[in-house]
């Protein structure tokens, strides 16, 4: 188990996540009439106030250069699409079905969502924050320069994912699953973590030391050492 302190990875500490993205570019966009929300595509609009029972987008399908400010949604299908530099304020979505979709350069703010599904996603440069998460499955997923500000997680699991550059900052979660994960300089020291599962996933993690009193007993579980006061 190799799991750095914040004086360790020989002096250079922990990378922080990069973005490139400045939404300013996006403070002139076409209104988008919620009326039609969808039959007209979604690159350089501007929605506000959509309401639906659902919104699906096929595989293939981009959003590009988009702003969405207040979203209320019943259920977001974007199996195989793309959500490129856009942004996403006062979203209400109970179930996003993401598998293996494509994310790159959004940033997602106050927003709420349910059950969020994407295994087998690419995510690079996202920030989420003051955000309410329940079950983040990101499974397999490839995630680069993410971000997770002042949220709430119920459950993010990231089985088998590939994860760099992931930082959580004022961030409370419940469950963390990191069995399998592979990880370069994810930065959970901004965490509050209520319990891990796949401890030895946490490999290239970088933690508090208020944190490794927190686990040390696990950690003493799964070297095999056996503490006796």
């Amino acid at each position: 188990m190799a799991i750095r302190t914040k004086a360790s990875r020989r002096g250079k500490g922990t990378q922080a996540p990069q973005f490139d993205f400045d939404e300013s570019v996006l403070s002139d966009l076409a209104v988008g009439d919620p009326a039609s929300f969808g039959s007209a595509g979604f690159e350089g609009v501007a929605y506000a106030d959509v309401v639906r029972e659902e919104w699906e987008l096929r595989v293939g399908d981009t959003v590009e250069g988009t702003r969405f400010d207040g979203l209320a949604v019943g259920s977001w299908t974007l199996r195989g699409a793309h959500i490129l530099e856009s942004v996403i304020t006062g979203a209400d979505i109970p179930a996003v079905s993401g598998a293996r979709s494509g994310w790159r350069d959004v940033e997602v703010r106050d927003s709420r969502f349910g059950s969020f599904e994407a295994y087998d996603a690419s995510w690079r440069g996202i920030r989420f924050t003051r955000c309410k998460l329940g079950y983040v499955n990101l499974r397999a997923a490839e995630l680069l320069d993410i971000a997770f500000i002042d949220c709430t997680i119920d459950e993010i699991d990231l089985m088998d994912a590939a994860a760099r550059r992931v930082a959580f900052e004022a961030t409370r979660i419940a469950t963390l699953n990191a069995s399998g994960a592979r990880f370069t300089d994810v930065d959970l020291r901004g965490a509050e973590i209520a319990q891990v599962v796949g401890l030895e996933g946490l490999r290239g993690a970088t933690i508090s030391p208020d944190q490794l009193q927190f686990i040390a007993p696990a950690l003493a579980d799964l070297a095999g050492i056996r503490v006796d006061g």
